[in-house]
């Protein structure tokens, strides 16, 4: 009788849900140790009813504590960071194939110079798509100084990872002999 009380109204399973991880996690381990309890003769033995109902009571509330500590803070923000990483590393390689001569061009000159990182204008110069792709990035820290002609961009190293593996699909020219070789992100002064 009292069983079919105790679930006719899951008001109770609403309010243990509510009161957090925690507590779903001590009823999870108290299930557990009861069973373990069980079946090594620590206890009267149990009818068949109490080992099933200590099963539910293990797996429900179980699932509860990984499900609230899946949503915790840090958990949360720990796989929500790995799986931006991840989708910004598939954008970048699917992307590839369709750079422009220019984006091509800037990408080798960095491979070919192991270059992670370069200073230019606020504007980012020829490498603007890059940067509004995500492949290039500001890297100024917050309180930096910097001049809008003199800022330093980076590739992140999980993008350079990407960009490394396809190294093979940037070529790099070199300049020929005795020319200097220009910043490919560079746009000269006189067609700004």
């Amino acid at each position: 009788m009292g069983v079919i009380l105790l679930f006719s109204d899951f008001k109770w399973l609403v309010e243990i849900i509510k009161s957090g991880g925690n507590i779903t996690t001590g009823i999870a381990v108290a299930c557990g140790l009861f069973l373990i309890a069980g079946y090594f003769g620590w206890l009267i033995p149990l009818d068949p009813w109490m080992i099933l109902l200590a099963k539910a009571g293990l797996l429900l509330f179980g699932s509860l504590s990984i499900i609230a500590m899946l949503s915790s803070t840090p958990v949360k923000n720990f796989i929500e960071h790995r799986l931006a990483i991840h989708n910004q590393k598939r954008s970048v390689q699917k992307y590839i194939p369709h750079m422009t001569d220019k984006e091509k061009e800037i990408i080798s000159y960095l491979l070919a110079k192991n270059q992670k990182s370069f200073m230019y204008a606020i504007d980012g110069g020829y490498a603007a798509t890059l940067i509004s792709r995500g492949i290039v990035v500001c890297a100024l820290k917050p309180g930096q100084v910097a001049s809008t002609w003199y800022i330093p961009f980076i590739i992140p190293d999980h993008i350079w990872s990407v960009l490394s593996k396809y190294k093979s699909q940037f070529k790099y020219k070199r300049p020929p002999q005795g020319e200097n070789e220009v910043h490919p992100w560079a746009i000269p002064w006189e067609l700004r």
